[in-house]
């Protein structure tokens, strides 16, 4: 094969890779799922708040960057109550990360089949997909931090004009107040210019400075919350490292998923930082490893967990780790080496196939379908409509608190739980003391154990009379019953 055909074939094949991780990503939009608790939370404080108010601290423990939640609001376009306004954000910045990502890999890997690979991983994984239709902030996480290293390469910081220089700084400046993490790929950049390439310059740093020295009490204040802390516990690394092994294979299973042979996996990434390891003084090896170590660092002396969703920005680096082995293949055998690496890139395709994109188009997700409950609840109390009462369970008040804007409710015909209900005797004495000669509808979407609530919920409603459970494999719930 000529270079022209090689040409042809390579960017054919990254043009429909691109498009296909486009197309993957607005198809998960399309299913407009409910909004889980999370985004539940995270969209009440849009409605509720202004655009000053949303730099304070949020409601619901959310921990957003300021910005992020601004350009959330924005995006809206005034009809705030809706999924795909509110999500836009996140598939916006998901878009972006195609383009960006691909030029970013033809400078941190040589080979055309690894730079192949590589947007593989990226375009179609299936967590990267997830993230571009949740209200949450992880996909602008990914977009800036390969867009600050996407700077590196494609910027003359030494012949540019001071004012590109400036806009550059100001640009650097911004990115932490939209995603929090971008501050380590902006490090990093600093690190590789200073120590690296000998260039510093106030015009390019002058902002930045500033924006870190303003953006440290938002920090603090997060690295303060107890709540946070504690539910992210398991994304810190252990002083005496001994949940490393937990650690490494719980991240490994998030990005991978049911990936049938991860050995092969495993192997690729030892390979890969090999690759880059022996080639040290490369700036492809300093970003990757400074990457990771900052990253371990982070998580080690607890200020930034790096764990399932929060290590998202991370990832690409680690699709660069896996992508490298393609860069070594020149074995004396040429048959040997096609057929070393045509194992690879069919293992690889096949289980992003298998798995990513069955996924997607059999919708596995986490579902909690608060907004149908609810209307079947309006439905079926309706001949009964001065004597039932909806029971909201205490952690299932955050996802009915939005999706209550949707119905025309009788708030007196709503009864809040204050408290989590799990086990049977909290369970029968709460609703012991509720009144008598009343028709119920307990209404549970979200849960610490859901299915060990249901189970409790079920021995329950065989206590009482005109007992009637209607659930999903999700144990999202609506159960009747009268007293």
């Amino acid at each position: 094969m000529n270079e022209k055909s090689k040409n042809i074939v390579f960017y054919t094949s990254i043009f429909l890779i691109v498009i296909l991780g486009l197309l993957l990503r607005v198809l998960f939009f399309s299913y407009a799922r409910p909004f889980w608790n999370d985004e539940s939370a995270m969209a009440l404080n849009l409605i509720n708040r202004n655009f000053v108010s949303l730099f304070a601290s949020l409601d619901y423990n959310q921990a957003v960057p300021p910005l992020y939640a601004v350009i959330c609001k924005l995006f809206t376009f005034g009809n705030i109550k809706a999924e795909y306004a509110l999500r836009f954000t996140s598939l916006f910045f998901s878009f972006l990360s195609l383009p960006v990502f691909l030029f970013l890999s033809l400078k941190m890997l040589r080979s055309r089949l690894a730079v192949v690979f590589a947007n593989i991983l990226f375009a179609l994984n299936y967590q990267l997909i997830y993230f571009s239709q949740e209200l949450k902030h992880y996909s602008a996480d990914v977009f800036f931090y390969c867009l600050v290293l996407f700077l590196y390469f494609y910027s003359d910081f030494k012949k540019s004009h001071p004012v590109k220089i400036v806009l550059i700084g100001m640009l650097l400046a911004v990115m932490p107040w939209i995603s929090y993490t971008s501050a380590i790929a902006i490090f990093i950049l600093f690190f590789v210019l200073l120590f690296c390439k000998r260039y510093f310059s106030l015009y390019l740093w002058g902002f930045p400075f500033l924006s870190a020295f303003i953006i440290v009490p938002f920090l603090i204040r997060l690295s303060r919350n107890n709540f946070l802390y504690s539910f992210w516990n398991d994304g810190f690394i252990a002083k005496d490292f001994s949940n490393i092994n937990v650690f490494l294979d719980n991240n490994f299973i998030f990005y991978f998923l049911d990936y049938p042979h991860k050995i092969v996996v495993a192997l690729m990434f030892i390979a890969g930082l090999w690759a880059y390891a022996s080639s040290y003084k490369k700036i492809e090896s300093v970003i990757v490893f400074s990457s990771l170590i900052l990253a371990f660092i982070l998580s080690y002396f607890s200020l930034y967990p790096i764990y399932l969703r929060t290590s998202l920005f991370i990832f690409p680096i680690m699709i660069f780790v896996l992508s490298k082995p393609f860069d070594l293949f020149k074995f004396r055998s040429e048959i040997l080496c096609y057929m070393l690496a045509a194992f690879l890139f069919a293992h690889f395709s096949v289980c992003t196939l298998k798995t990513d994109i069955k996924q997607i188009i059999n919708k596995q997700y986490y579902r909690e379908t608060t907004p149908d409950l609810i209307g079947l609840y309006l439905q079926k109390s309706q001949p009964d409509k001065d004597h039932s009462f909806l029971v909201v369970t205490n952690l299932s008040r955050i996802n009915f608190e939005f999706y209550k804007r949707y119905f025309n409710l009788d708030n007196s015909r709503v009864i809040l739980m204050n408290y989590p209900l799990y086990e049977l005797e909290e369970i029968k004495n709460a609703y012991a003391l509720l009144p008598l000669g009343n028709t119920y509808y307990v209404l549970l979407t979200h849960s610490g154990d859901k299915k060990y609530e249901y189970k409790n919920l079920c021995a329950f409603l065989k206590t009482v009379k005109n007992a009637e459970l209607i659930s999903d494999k999700d144990y999202n719930i609506l159960a009747k019953f009268s007293k």
